[in-house]
C-alpha cells in the first residue's frame, strides 16, 4: 500500500492492466457465444457490427439465470433485507415488553424507505446488468454514490488489487470524458486545449480514480488524477472501510486470484462445440434444401426446355433421365442431432431453464424466493451466499447511508449497539417470523380456544408484530387502547338508548350529573 501510494494512478492502472488480460480473454470469448455486445473488444461503438452466434441458448440462459439472480437477492415485492436488535439492548433502550412491537413497527419501515430510494436511483435495471456482466465476465464494479444514479464499471474499464486474504487493496477507474464537460478550475489545472507546439489536444481526456487502502487498514484514500495532475475530483476523498461506494465484486471466489470467473466460463466447452455443430447442422440444411437436378449426358431431355417447361407440361425423355441431386447424409445428421439435444439438455440444467420453480409476474411468495435462492446456492456452488455478502450487505448500508446522508431518516440509536443487516436467505426472516406468530395463536386456540387467547395474547401487540412481519405499514391502521375503549363505550350507550329509550338515557345523564355536584360538595365541606 506504501508502495502504491507514491505511484501515479495512470501508473497503477498500466501495471495492472497486465494481470487483468487473461480476465477480458475470456469475457470476450464467453461474449462471443452468447451476447457479442455484453463485453466487445476494444475499439467498437454503436456502430460495429459484431460476428452473431450460431445458436441463442446462451443469451436465453445468460438472461434467464440473470433474472433469477436479481428475484432472489433483490425480489420486487419484498426488502430484501431485515434490521435485527439484540433482545437485550431492545429492553435497556424500550424498558417494556410492549414496546417490542413499535420498534419492529419502526424498523420495517425504514426497510421500506431503503427500498424506495434503491427505486429512485434505478437501481434495478443497473444491477441486472451487473447480474449479466457477472455470469459472463465474472466480474463487474459496482458504484453507489451518496446522491445520483448508480453505475456498473465492465472489466474493461478498471483494475484491481488484493491481498493474500482476498482484501481489497487498491482500484483504479479509468473514464473517458469530453474536454468541454469539464470545469473551469480543473481546466486551468491540466492546461488549456492545445499542446505546447498549438496543436488542437484531443476532444476526449482520460480520468484516474484511484482508490487505495491507508497503510493502518481503517480506511481508503480516494484520489482522481488528468494528465498526470491530481484533481478535486467530485468522489475524491476518505471513506471508511464499511462505507466505500465502489464494489469490486467477483462471481466465484478463487484463492490467490485479484478477480473472479464467469459462470459461462465452467461451460465454454459446451456452448463451444454446440455452437459449431449448430453451424454445420444449419449449413448442411441449407444445403440440403437446395434443388439441384441431374441430366443425364445422353438422354434427350434437353435442360433447358426443361427449365422452361410449365405446370403440367409435357417434354419428351426417359423417367430416369433427370434425378434430383442427394446429400445422403441423413445418418450423418442424425448424430449430430443427439449430440445438440445432449448439450441443449446439459446447458438448460445449467442455466436451471428446466426448472419451474418461479410462477410468472411480479408478485411472488417468500416461500417461491426461498425456494430459488436455495436452488441457485446449491445448483451454483455457493454462489448466491457470496453475492449475498459482498453485494447485498454493502448494498443495504450504502443505501441506508444515503437515506441518512440526505436526512430523509435518523441514523439508528447508538444504544441499540447490537444493531445489524441481515441479508441473504435469512433476509426472509420476517416470513419465519410471521409463520411463528401464527404456530402460536394456533397453538393457544387448540389448548383453549378464544377465550385463552383474550386472555393472555395482547391482540394491540400481536397485529403490530404481524404487520412488520408482512412489511405493511402499521400508521394508523390498527385502533389504539383508548380508541378502542371509546369504541366500546359508544357501542354501549347506542345500545341501552335502543333498549330503554331516549327518555331513560335522559333521565340517567341528569342523575349522573347530579351525582358528581353532590360528590363535589361533600369533598368541599370541612371535616366535622
Amino acid at each position: 500500500m506504501a508502495e502504491t501510494e507514491a505511484i501515479s494512478a495512470k501508473a497503477l492502472y498500466e501495471r495492472l492492466s497486465t494481470d487483468r488480460e487473461p480476465y477480458l480473454k475470456r469475457a470476450r470469448r464467453a461474449a462471443e457465444l452468447t451476447v457479442p455486445h455484453l463485453f466487445p473488444s476494444d475499439g467498437t461503438s454503436g456502430a460495429t457490427t459484431f460476428k452473431e452466434p450460431n445458436q441463442s441458448l446462451g443469451a436465453r440462459g445468460l438472461r434467464h439465470l440473470a433474472s433469477k439472480l436479481q428475484i432472489s437477492l433483490f425480489p420486487v415485492n419484498a426488502p430484501f433485507f431485515k434490521y435485527t436488535v439484540d433482545d437485550l439492548a431492545l429492553q435497556s433502550l424500550t424498558q417494556a415488553e410492549d414496546q417490542r412491537g413499535e420498534v419492529e413497527k419502526a424498523l420495517s419501515a425504514r426497510e421500506r424507505a431503503v427500498i424506495s430510494v434503491m427505486n429512485s436511483a434505478m437501481f434495478r435495471p443497473v444491477s441486472f446488468e451487473v447480474f449479466r456482466q457477472l455470469l459472463g465476465a465474472g466480474n463487474c464494479l459496482l458504484h453507489v454514490p451518496k446522491q445520483g444514479k448508480v453505475r456498473a464499471h465492465k472489466l474493461h474499464s478498471y483494475v484491481v488489487q488484493r491481498d493474500a486474504s482476498a482484501n481489497l487493496l487498491d482500484i483504479v477507474i479509468l473514464e473517458q470524458i469530453a474536454r468541454a464537460a469539464l470545469p473551469a478550475d480543473i481546466l486551468a489545472k491540466i492546461g488549456t486545449a492545445k499542446d505546447a507546439a498549438g496543436a488542437p489536444r484531443e476532444a476526449t481526456i482520460d480520468v484516474y480514480t484511484k482508490i487505495s487502502r491507508a497503510d493502518d487498514g481503517s480506511k481508503f484514500i480516494v484520489t482522481q488524477e488528468i494528465d498526470g495532475v491530481q484533481i478535486d475530483g467530485e468522489y475524491a476523498g476518505e471513506y471508511p472501510i464499511d462505507k466505500l461506494p465502489w464494489l469490486p465484486l467477483r462471481f466465484t471466489y478463487i484463492e490467490g486470484e485479484d478477480y473472479g470467473r464467469g459462470f459461462i466460463d465452467e461451460y465454454i466447452g459446451d456452448l463451444n462445440n454446440l455452437d459449431k455443430l449448430t453451424e454445420a447442422l444449419r449449413d448442411g440444411t441449407i444445403q440440403g434444401a437446395k434443388v439441384v437436378w441431374l441430366v443425364r449426358p445422353n438422354s434427350v431431355v434437353r435442360p433447358h426446355v426443361l427449365a422452361k417447361a410449365e405446370n403440367g407440361a409435357f417434354v419428351q425423355g426417359n423417367e430416369g433421365d433427370v434425378v434430383p441431386l442427394r446429400l445422403e447424409k441423413q445418418a450423418d445428421f442424425a448424430v449430430a442431432e443427439r449430440l445438440v439435444d445432449k448439450i441443449t439438455e446439459r446447458l438448460s440444467y445449467a442455466f436451471l431453464l428446466n426448472s419451474a420453480i418461479q410462477r410468472n409476474g411480479d408478485r411472488v411468495t417468500a416461500e417461491e424466493i426461498r425456494y430459488v435462492a436455495g436452488e441457485l446456492d446449491q445448483g451454483m456452488g455457493g454462489v448466491y451466499s457470496l453475492l449475498a455478502e459482498e453485494m447485498q450487505m454493502p448494498v443495504a448500508h450504502l443505501f441506508s447511508n444515503r437515506m441518512e446522508h440526505e436526512r430523509k431518516v435518523p441514523p439508528l440509536p447508538r444504544e441499540i449497539t447490537s444493531t445489524s443487516i441481515v441479508t441473504g436467505i435469512d433476509a426472509l426472516g420476517r416470513g419465519n417470523d410471521l409463520n411463528n406468530l401464527d404456530a402460536l395463536i394456533a397453538g393457544a386456540a387448540q389448548m383453549g380456544g378464544a377465550e385463552v387467547i383474550g386472555r393472555y395474547v395482547n391482540l394491540g401487540e400481536y397485529f403490530k408484530r404481524r404487520g412488520a412481519a408482512l412489511g405493511v405499514d402499521m400508521g394508523g391502521l390498527i385502533r389504539t387502547d383508548e380508541q378502542i375503549a371509546q369504541a366500546d363505550q359508544q357501542a354501549q350507550m347506542a345500545a341501552l338508548a335502543q333498549n330503554l329509550g331516549p327518555q331513560a338515557i335522559q333521565a340517567m345523564g341528569q342523575m349522573g350529573k347530579q351525582q358528581m355536584v353532590n360528590d363535589a360538595q361533600t369533598q368541599g365541606e370541612p371535616n366535622g
